[in-house]
């Protein structure tokens, strides 16, 4: 149970910006998951199945040295691809496979002790980026990640709405 209660607050407190970010784009009319933004950045459906992806690498490849729980949306949205929605992962399936990665990292971290937490990650199949990082460190840095990407959501939303205005 170490450190689990401020992860879940992070986790709270993410989950809150990324819902609100998303109901706001929604309710504003953009449903539509292949827009990209005139600046280039991956597209919506994208953002939102790579913020899952980046909850599946964290405990399946960081934590567990594992394969990724999903690994065909896994393949699909991890950096370095396109950025393009792949046009068939339903908003549900991407909204399911955070849910579950979220939960499954909280499940790992009920039953962890302050050496898992303070275990240096390392390995072949690591980026380097990971390599010498706690997994308290990595967990924090998730964190960090997702609040990224959520402000790419809410830039996408501006676009978005900027972009309907100029169609008027």
């Amino acid at each position: 149970m170490v450190d689990s209660e401020m992860f879940k607050d992070l986790a709270k407190g993410t989950r809150n910006w990324r819902d609100r970010i998303l109901q706001q784009t929604f309710e504003a009319g953009c449903t539509d998951l292949s827009f990209r933004p005139s600046t280039g950045m991956a597209s919506l459906g994208w953002l939102i199945a790579h913020q899952a992806v980046v909850f599946d690498f964290s405990l399946s490849v960081l934590i567990q040295n594992a394969e990724p729980k999903n690994s065909d949306l896994f393949r699909k949205y991890i950096p370095g691809t396109s950025g393009d929605w792949d046009g068939v992962t339903s908003l549900e399936t991407m909204h399911e496979y955070y849910d579950s990665s979220e939960e499954a990292l909280f499940e790992w971290l009920e039953g962890a002790e302050s050496s898992d937490l303070s275990r240096v990650i390392d390995g072949d199949k690591v980026p380097k980026f990971f390599v010498g990082m706690t997994i308290h460190e990595a967990i924090c840095h998730l964190f960090v990640h997702l609040n990224y990407h959520t402000g790419h959501l809410e830039s996408l939303r501006r676009d978005w709405l900027t972009q309907k205005s100029t169609k008027i």
